[in-house]
């Protein structure tokens, strides 16, 4: 009788496995000054990158609530992932997607794709200076 309700009942297990598995992991938004606080997570930041800086190693950090020293939070993107220089993504609100881990006492995030970062709105582009227009003749 047992071995009958185990067959029975397997087709209904591998089923409900199934849609389980399906179903796909919410990964919560935060702010730059909320990822601290998601330390060892995997998050969804989103903000505006107010500093964007290669170094000469060709390591690219993003970095949001300020230009650093004083940013709130981080994106490294290493050379040997972005052979060609990242796009330039300073003044744009930006949603990057990882998870979070402390270096030097503030949250950062590590970048291997550029399938992590999705632009949110592209930076506001300054009026021209110049003489103001004359009206058509």
């Amino acid at each position: 009788m047992k071995r009958f309700i185990l067959i029975a009942l397997t087709p209904l297990w591998l089923a409900s496995s199934v849609v389980l598995a399906e179903e796909p992991a919410i990964v919560p938004s935060v702010t730059p000054a909320e990822a601290a606080a998601q330390e060892g997570k995997e998050v969804k930041v989103k903000g505006r990158v107010e500093g964007q800086k290669t170094s000469a190693k060709g390591v690219t950090y993003l970095n949001f609530g300020g230009k650093y020293p004083n940013h709130v939070f981080s994106c490294v993107l290493r050379a040997k992932d972005f052979p060609s220089a990242p796009p330039a993504y300073e003044g744009k609100e930006v949603e990057v997607t990882g998870v979070i881990k402390m270096y030097e006492g503030k949250p950062s995030m590590d970048i291997s794709s550029l399938e992590q970062i999705r632009v949110v709105e592209e930076a506001a582009t300054p009026a021209p200076e110049g003489k103001p227009s004359e009206p058509a003749t």
